[in-house]
């Protein structure tokens, strides 16, 4: 273990082993949330096949000089550096033959990359030695959604939640996201599981973890359920 834990490594929740967790997009909420569970001791994998475009350094954890490098390999080289860690990174889409795992999140920016996800995510479930958690985050420039989805939430979420990408009103592309909102929800989906590896780690509930969460910057308005 090195120093850079010293400051946490007693908190309930701290990795007590090589805890994998799976991470499907590498844009505004994946890259800062990679780098973040991280920094917190786990151990992402992440998929994204996309390339870095210049107007993506607003928002994303990319440097200038990261642009047209695949996100993947451009976030594997920042984590490395700021992190001393190394991530496994896969520049492809998910599909159907990709790899599970029972602590997964979703940060894509589109609903049927969510699906494809949810539905490898489901996968791990059956042979999962734990409780399973797939937490979602959707984020708009000024508004934060997360979903934390549990095998009991797994119709509700589905039948209310999980939608085609023609029902979702596109926001104008000037006002799409900033870096510090990206954070924001990454920030807010890594204590999501903070908690319920803490909930995992003590095999009681201590700790909560909502199944929904909503979170308006310029009213500082939360929801929960």
């Amino acid at each position: 273990m090195t120093q850079q834990f010293d400051r946490f490594k007693d908190a309930p929740w701290f990795p007590q082993r090589d805890e994998l967790v799976m991470i499907g997009g590498a844009g505004g909420i994946g890259s800062w949330l990679a780098f973040f569970l991280t920094r917190a001791g786990f151990k992402p994998t992440i998929f994204d096949f996309d390339v870095i475009e210049e107007h993506n350094v607003g928002g994303q954890l990319f440097r200038n000089s990261d642009v047209g490098m695949p996100k993947v390999s451009a976030l594997y080289n920042i984590i490395k550096e700021f992190c001393g860690s190394e991530i496994n990174t896969f520049n492809q889409r998910i599909d159907e033959n990709s790899p599970t795992h029972y602590f997964m999140f979703s940060a894509f920016d589109n609903m049927q990359a969510r699906k494809d996800l949810f539905e490898v995510w489901k996968k791990s479930i059956p042979n999962c030695p734990v409780t399973p958690i797939f937490i979602d985050g959707r984020l708009t420039m000024e508004q934060l959604q997360i979903f934390c989805v549990t095998p009991d939430k797994i119709e509700e979420y589905e039948q209310n939640h999980l939608f085609d990408d023609s029902e979702v009103e596109d926001a104008p592309c000037t006002m799409k996201q900033t870096s510090h909102s990206a954070a924001m929800i990454a920030s807010h989906m890594v204590g999501s599981f903070t908690n319920h590896i803490t909930n995992i780690y003590e095999r009681e509930i201590i700790r909560d973890v909502p199944f929904y969460y909503e979170f308006f910057i310029p009213v500082t308005l939360t929801e929960t359920a």
